[in-house]
């Protein structure tokens, strides 16, 4: 038997103020993840035994949000690089579980959350080889490393805007001018 919709949204409210605690300062308390979620502490506590599994909670919570963002922002629909550029805009969206996980997992999921990160990759790796073929992203730069560098740079601006060294609106723009200007294909000189 599922969960009530009141106990899905209590559920998600917590892994939510995790996540926005959690990717500014590992070291936070339940108590202060239960002031930002809305609830007690006690609650927090019957829904997640322990802060590992809260932790752990998060973690795959965070690595399905991802999924389903990327999966939402058409894969194969327009160029390449206008999908990537949607990624890019699903990534920042996410702004709180993408720091998190970034800062969490260090890149690396755990054996549980390993299918759904692949799953991830093969969208964006896949959109990146794509570009390649059709000439749009250089293709004498590693589809691995244009990915990386998606994903560093994504978590660069996140955390720019976090830090106050930017506005939160500019992120994204930024974030995607960066990108054009490392992975684009350029047209030989001549």
């Amino acid at each position: 038997m599922g969960l009530s919709p009141q106990r899905v949204r209590t559920r998600q409210a917590i892994l939510d103020g995790a996540a926005k605690e959690w990717a500014h300062d590992p070291t936070v308390g339940l108590a202060r993840i239960a002031a930002t979620a809305g609830v007690g502490r006690a609650t927090v506590h019957r829904y997640f035994p322990d802060r590992e599994h809260l932790h752990q909670s998060l973690v795959s919570d965070s690595w399905a949000t991802l999924r389903e963002a990327i999966e939402q922002a058409g894969p194969g629909t327009g160029s390449a690089l206008e999908v990537i550029e949607r990624f890019v805009s699903a990534m920042v969206h996410l702004d709180d579980r993408v720091r998190f996980l970034f800062a969490a997992t260090e890149g690396a999921a755990s054996d549980a959350d390993a299918p759904i990160a692949r799953a991830v990759d093969a969208l964006v790796i896949g959109e990146i080889e794509r570009g390649q073929r059709e000439g749009i992203l250089d293709a004498t730069v590693p589809a691995g490393w244009i990915e990386r560098m998606i994903w560093s740079t994504v978590y660069t601006g996140l955390d720019a805007a976090s830090d106050g060294l930017l506005a939160r609106h500019r992120v994204e723009d930024l974030i995607r001018r960066t990108l054009r200007r490392v992975v684009e294909s350029q047209p030989p000189a001549g």
